[in-house]
């Protein structure tokens, strides 16, 4: 389902897309213009079982959807440009034959049940944003998430989205929208950004306000009682390992486990010191100087 060239980076990085829209309302906006840049790579996800079994269980959650809504759905395997800004695009799972109800499916694990509330039709802001975001571009006001969790259990959260709220998240990805095009990004949101976006230092010096003072004399205070922990989790561990010694689990006296520690599977790599000393010459064609990245130390 949807393994189209829409999926390729160049498609991807010209519009703002329902998965965009999902990874903004979960807090990743930098990310998404990041990406949308090219100074982030889009995760590969295709080799993921989670993902591989969302693909091989769609046409299932459809079939589960037609059922439980008494309604016939078809494929809406493509892609759609909102009429009035090219910038703003989706894919789709099924519409209903009358062409007016979209139907979104997800096959989620069972871990992220409790965030769903079938009484009151409560689901994450994610998974809303995205499904505004297919609304507006298809231009219907129904749509339906059709959700399967852990392979058991079969729920369906049905809205009707409001011109309003299309006009809203329409506003709020055109500000996302801004920055990608102008090149420019807003502040970072976590540590992994500050990497891609200011990969480089120089010579220069900054002096400190009163109230970055402060910050530095907290980010000291939390490093050390993180250090703390770190140690008094490190203790209990070589404890807890030290009784264990080779058995792979620990149980509580009902039976529950509490701990395993099993080997994982065995793994091959590129071993480059026997590859180097087999070839030296071919090795040395191969070697390449990397910048050295910035090193963050509070003092």
């Amino acid at each position: 389902m949807n393994d189209r060239s829409e999926f390729e980076s160049a498609i991807r990085n010209s519009a703002i897309w329902s998965g965009d829209s999902r990874k903004v309302a979960n807090g990743k906006m930098v990310d998404v213009i990041l990406e949308k840049q090219g100074k982030k790579d889009l995760p590969d996800l295709s080799h993921i079982e989670a993902v591989q079994m969302g693909h091989v269980m769609q046409p299932t959650i459809g079939r589960l959807a037609s059922d439980r809504l008494r309604m016939e759905i078809k494929d809406a395997d493509y892609a759609i440009t909102h009429p009035k800004h090219d910038w703003f695009r989706s894919h789709f799972d099924f519409i209903s034959s009358d062409g007016k109800t979209l139907v979104e499916a997800k096959n989620y694990n069972a871990g992220v049940r409790s965030k769903f509330d079938t009484d009151t039709n409560r689901i994450p802001d994610a998974d809303y944003a995205q499904l505004v975001h297919e609304a507006a571009c298809h231009g219907v006001t129904d749509i339906v998430l059709a959700v399967l969790f852990g392979g058991q259990e079969f729920c369906t959260f049905r809205f009707n989205i409001t011109d309003t709220e299309k006009d809203d998240l329409i506003k709020k990805m055109a500000e996302v929208w801004g920055f990608c095009k102008a090149g420019t990004l807003p502040p970072a949101e976590t540590v992994e950004q500050t990497k891609i976006m200011y990969p480089s230092s120089n010579e220069g010096t900054i002096v400190a306000t009163r109230e970055f003072e402060l910050l530095v004399s907290e980010l000291k205070d939390l490093k050390n009682q993180i250090k703390h922990l770190e140690d008094l989790a490190e203790a209990r561990e070589v404890l807890i390992r030290n009784e264990m010694g080779g058995k792979s689990e620990l149980l509580d006296i009902q039976g529950n486990t509490l701990i395993t520690w099993r080997n994982s599977k065995p793994a091959k790599k590129f071993d480059t010191t026997l590859f180097k000393q087999a070839m030296p010459d071919i090795y040395e064609k191969f070697v390449i100087e990397q910048p050295g990245s910035r090193r963050f130390l509070v003092k």
